[in-house]
């Protein structure tokens, strides 16, 4: 029988992760979007140089050889801020490492000749640690690790199973797209480009529902907006997204999208939330590393899992959704002189995400 559980922000994350780490003796395959050397990184590095395990790799995303604290490595504040600078130095000076302690070092998807490929990001959370695994939308970075979160927690073997071949596929250069069929659920591994029947599958599942659908997500945006929008007015859809919102434009976009429908967006209070979950009539949870927008429909790798397993929907439903509503209010509508700036930046983006999709990556 598996044990799985929800861990809510990084301070059960790391209270979870850290044993296991340290008392791996077989492999740890650690996978993010974001890796920093700040105090978090450096952390999370010594578990790895420390850790017993025969086989220890940290594969990162070429996104974190540009974006560093949630800035760009360009920006002015490489200029002014000397920790800032130090901090971008040592980050590209490990991801250009090979190996370093042990740990071998994978770097994917290359931002291209004057980062043209930017966008085309792989954005998966996850960890295999021997025969338990870990999924979700936390990065190793400071700033990442002072938002709402959350993290899964399984020893369920298919489940770590898939995650493991799917990791070593990146390591090889190989973005799959599949649906796994696992005891506790379906885990979808999302390529973007070549997902759209995953994405159905899993759009479907919300399709179907009776009486509710609650989506929390930072970035949320079409195709799905418009396919909940759909539902008959009886499926109450309630989007939860934070108010300090660190893409601003990115939620007077969703404002926009929603406008005309019965779509409702309550405002999460207290901090950003990274929590990437969507609840289907109180028993169904799909959770994992996609906030279900459009570039990530389009250009990014993502995992996500659906599951009705009555625990982990009960968990979600009084540690995340219950306390999360308690904490959030519900939006009135934007500013009507957001609109056309954020219909006109997104309409571009999306032509830019669309071009990307037809070039080889």
């Amino acid at each position: 029988m598996h044990r799985s559980s929800l861990l809510v922000n990084s301070s059960e994350f790391v209270a979870a992760v850290e044993p296991a780490i340290l008392q791996a003796r077989r492999r740890v395959l650690f996978q993010a979007m974001t890796f920093e050397l700040d105090a978090v990184g450096r952390h999370f590095w010594d578990l790895l140089a420390r850790s017993p395990a025969e086989e220890k790799i940290l594969c990162v995303d070429a996104f974190s050889t540009a974006k560093i604290s949630d800035g760009l490595v360009f920006s002015p504040r490489f200029l002014v801020d000397p920790g800032f600078r130090r901090e971008v130095r040592d980050t590209r000076n490990l991801l250009r490492q090979a190996e370093r302690d042990g740990v071998r070092i994978v770097v994917t998807n290359p931002m291209g000749c004057l980062w043209r490929k930017f966008p085309l990001r792989n954005h998966k959370k996850m960890m295999v640690v021997d025969d338990q695994c870990f999924l979700g939308g936390i990065n190793l970075s400071e700033h990442n690790f002072r938002w709402h979160d959350l993290m899964m927690r399984t020893d369920s073997p298919c489940l770590v199973d898939a995650l493991a071949r799917d990791f070593y596929d990146t390591l090889d250069g190989v973005n799959a797209s599949r649906v796994v069929a696992t005891p506790l659920g379906r885990l979808y591994l999302l390529d973007g480009r070549r997902s759209r029947v995953e994405y159905d599958d899993l759009f479907a599942t919300m399709e179907r529902a009776q009486e509710s659908v609650e989506v929390i997500t930072p970035y949320v945006s079409d195709p799905l907006l418009g396919r909940l929008a759909r539902l008959p007015a009886s499926v109450r859809v309630r989007v939860i997204n934070p108010a300090r919102n660190n893409k601003a434009i990115l939620q007077q976009a969703l404002f926009r999208s929603v406008s005309g429908s019965d779509i409702e967006i309550w405002l999460y209070q207290p901090e950003m939330c990274h929590v990437k979950a969507v609840l289907v009539d109180g028993t169904r949870l799909i959770l994992g590393s996609c906030n279900f927008d459009f570039v990530a429909y389009d250009l990014q790798q993502e995992v996500v899992l659906s599951t009705d397993e009555p625990g982990l929907v009960g968990q979600f439903r009084e540690r995340v959704l219950g306390p999360m509503l308690a904490e959030s209010v519900p939006a009135r509508s934007a500013p009507a002189r957001l609109y056309h700036r954020a219909g006109f930046v997104i309409q571009l983006s999306r032509w830019y995400v669309s071009l990307l999709s037809r070039l080889p990556r």
